[in-house]
């Protein structure tokens, strides 16, 4: 079931770089969060009632801080910048760098809550920036091939540089990483995880991006669609938004079953994933050079979730 996890969230990734084709980043962050947010409702709060999984409605004043600031986090900064990230740059270098958020999150909880950082998690740490050094390094010298789905679609083809790419990964991972932070001490507070604080987060991120889609001048699209390329948009952001929910689901029963350290070990394997669904449905080849800093990323992230079991 974990592998099973970390294969679907590899999915989401895949449909999000799919769907940026066709959809602004802003838009397809919002859209996919409403389809997540209606859809963990319906898998969640009947598995709840059910009491088919440990998940109750259990929540406090001060989870609600804790998990509003979460969300603003995650939703509107770490979310955005990596659908930026993901729209210029390749699956096989953003899925690593932002995995990055075990490690974010090892350095917010020394620095907020006061856990000790392990020596394994310092060592994940220096090995992980090395990866990202070379992946910074060597990134502009190899050109993105994934073409955009369009014939004459002019904003997929608007390429950041490779250091903006790299800078918008790891923010991605630093909001990743704040929010299980938060989510931890709301959890001290309510004295366990609850579905109510599940939804509650996706539902809060669907009204603080919701003004951000409407004050926005660009268009929703990134080049007027035919009928059935509006289908095929569609299609992937229901995809992409119901598969999101699936994965929050998967990840709350497992770290119940096997545990927090396990489940996050092998979610870490999701770039990986990522990455044989790019090379698969998008046609994307990463050079040797690259699968090198991912793979040295890769390692400083599994070091890091290690230190967590000792």
């Amino acid at each position: 079931m974990a592998f099973v996890a970390a294969a679907c969230w590899g999915a989401v990734v895949v449909l999000n770089k799919r769907v940026l084709d066709y959809v602004s980043p802003i838009p397809v962050n919002f859209l996919v969060l409403v389809v997540s947010t209606v859809s963990l409702v319906v898998i969640a709060v009947p598995l709840s009632l059910a009491h088919l999984w440990p998940l109750g409605f259990a929540m406090t004043w001060a989870a609600t801080g804790y998990i509003a600031a979460s969300a603003a986090v995650i939703w509107l900064i770490a979310f955005t910048a990596y659908y930026y990230a993901l729209r210029s740059g390749k699956v096989g270098v953003v899925g690593p760098l932002s995995s990055l958020d075990p490690l974010f999150t090892a350095v917010f909880a020394a620095v907020i809550v006061g856990t000790a950082l392990a020596g394994l998690t310092i060592a994940g740490l220096v090995v992980a920036l090395v990866g990202v050094a070379l992946i910074s390094r060597w990134m502009g010298d190899e050109p993105e091939p994934h073409a955009p789905a369009l014939e004459g679609a002019t904003e997929p083809t608007l390429r950041a540089s490779a250091a903006t790419v790299v800078a918008l990964s790891l923010i991605t991972a630093a909001g990743w990483g704040f929010g299980p932070v938060m989510i931890e001490l709301a959890e001290r507070s309510t004295g366990g995880a609850s579905t109510t604080m599940m939804v509650f987060g996706e539902a809060l991120g669907v009204l603080l991006l919701a003004p951000v889609v409407l004050a926005r001048r660009a268009p929703l699209f990134t080049v007027a669609l035919r009928e059935h390329e509006r289908r095929r948009a569609v299609a992937l952001l229901v995809g992409a938004g119901v598969l999101n929910a699936f994965f929050s689901v998967l990840f709350y029963v497992l770290i119940a079953e096997i545990g927090p350290v396990l489940t996050t070990l092998i979610i870490a394997t999701s770039p990986i994933f990522a990455i044989l669904g790019s090379i698969v449905f998008l046609r994307e080849r990463l050079g040797r050079r690259l699968a090198l800093g991912a793979a040295v990323t890769l390692t400083g992230v599994f070091l890091a979730t290690l230190a967590h079991g000792h």
